[in-house]
């Protein structure tokens, strides 16, 4: 048998010395994290593979809310703050680069503002489009923006109700994550798919001028096998001695000139007129617009 187990708290999610286990839950009103219960450790990840979606998604869910304890990443709630932990575990095998990023001593790269721009003013265009389509076929629409999902926060959500469309939270929903730069993150796409509510994502790539559909169903067993992963690899992080320093380089802060901000706006001005057509009629076969208007 080998038991895990929580350490005391002495003070605002600080640990005494001691081996961290995976069995921790959140206290919002003291934002505090408890100590519930010791675990056979060794039996959970014998277990691992024989564990079905929901089994597996909360073991995934106690790895990430246990890691948050141990490195005090939790947010103003007292809620783990699952979009960090779950990225910097999925990109790196190396524990104390994965240490290093989940203590703060590796700060994140210093996104120039004028990326920042282009994204945000392409999720307003989107969403005004959604509104005004929607609204001109008769759906009352509500908008949120930036909404807080399970595992972090998605550009815009689109949920069908009984009544309307509410571009908010609610019940069924369609999410959307406008990129505006040259890459994609796989485990930002999985974060979103495997909540509960997100069937679906559509993803618009303006540059890259392409509108992609993910399916959460259809990709059922590789979001299985990401889950597996986090697990696997949140386990050796929490049952490990502190390894050795690594000699891996932290990511240089690249600071692009101004002719190349110039051509990617030009670029993107040009991608985000040409493609906006095509995004919103995705959005629309995803949301399944026309049937919706004639079982009516």
């Amino acid at each position: 048998m080998i038991y895990i187990f929580i350490g005391r708290v002495i003070d605002k999610f600080k640990f005494t010395e001691g081996v961290i286990g995976i069995d921790a839950f959140m206290d919002t009103t003291t934002n505090n994290c408890i100590d519930i219960k010791t675990i056979d450790l060794a039996d959970r990840v014998a277990k691992l593979n024989s564990l079905d979606f929901e089994e597996l998604e909360n073991l995934f869910a106690e790895i990430c809310s246990c890691i948050a304890c141990s490195y005090n990443l939790c947010d103003s709630d007292g809620k783990a703050r699952k979009a960090i932990i779950i990225d910097t575990i999925a990109k790196s095998t190396c524990l104390a680069c994965i240490i290093k990023k989940l203590s703060g001593q590796i700060v994140a790269n210093d996104v120039d503002r004028f990326y920042m721009e282009c994204h945000t003013f392409a999720v307003n265009i989107l969403v005004e489009e959604l509104y005004d389509l929607l609204r001109g076929i008769g759906y009352k629409v509500m908008i949120s923006t930036e909404a807080k999902r399970e595992y972090g926060k998605a550009d815009i959500i689109i949920t069908i109700t009984d009544y309307s469309i509410n571009l908010k939270c609610g019940a069924k929903e369609l999410l959307v994550e406008v990129k505006t730069g040259n890459s994609i993150s796989l485990s930002q796409l999985f974060r979103y798919l495997l909540d509960r509510k997100s069937g679906a994502i559509v993803v618009w790539r303006v540059r890259k001028r392409q509108v992609l559909v993910f399916n959460a169903q259809k990709i059922k067993p590789l979001l299985m096998e990401f889950m597996r992963v986090i697990c696997l690899r949140g386990i050796r992080l929490l049952s490990s001695p502190r390894p050795q320093p690594c000699q891996h380089g932290n990511q240089s802060n690249y600071q692009p000139t101004a002719k190349e901000l110039e051509r990617m706006f030009l670029d993107y001005s040009e991608a985000i007129t040409e493609t906006l057509p095509y995004a919103l009629q995705t959005i629309l076969e995803e949301l399944d617009i026309n049937k919706t208007r004639e079982a009516e």
